[in-house]
């Protein structure tokens, strides 16, 4: 009787260990679209010049104001910030580019230290790093309309 008991409990730990393991990668999975659709809204175009301007200067202050180290490069292209020492905090960079029809796309992409291991498999501070970064993301085009 013993022994089926332990059957039992063992088999129990083994079907709530793979509950767990579906449960986590659903919640990777939602995760990883949510951070899909703020990457693919952290951009914004413009066409003329002295708006493109305006628009990068605006883009500057938001990498200034969300990102936890000093910017380290930035010119008419890109605007960088140091990787921060500290895990679980977000750095955020910008670029600019040019298209083919006189359009210029500003995008940002905000990272995290600690959000994947080295083998790209989630951190421990993934959970932590993705929904701030899908903060920053998501509030770029807000920003930018609401300093126009």
């Amino acid at each position: 009787m013993k022994n089926g008991r332990l059957a039992a409990f063992a088999l129990l730990m083994i079907i709530l260990a793979g509950c767990n393991t579906e449960a986590r990668v659903a919640a990777r999975r939602d995760t990883e679209i949510a951070l899909e659709t703020a990457r693919e809204q952290a951009h914004v175009d413009c066409s003329s010049s002295a708006d493109c301007e305006r628009l990068w200067r605006l883009t500057r202050l938001y990498v200034v104001q969300r990102s936890v180290t000093p910017i380290r490069r930035a010119d008419d292209t890109a605007i960088e910030t140091a990787e921060p020492h500290t895990f679980g905090a977000v750095y955020v960079w910008a670029t600019r580019t040019s298209n083919a029809d006189g359009m210029s796309t500003i995008e940002i992409k905000g990272m995290c230290r600690g959000m994947y291991r080295a083998d790209g498999n989630p951190g421990w501070l993934y959970g932590t790093c993705a929904e701030q970064i899908r903060s920053v993301e998501m509030e770029f085009r807000s920003f930018i309309g609401a300093a126009s």
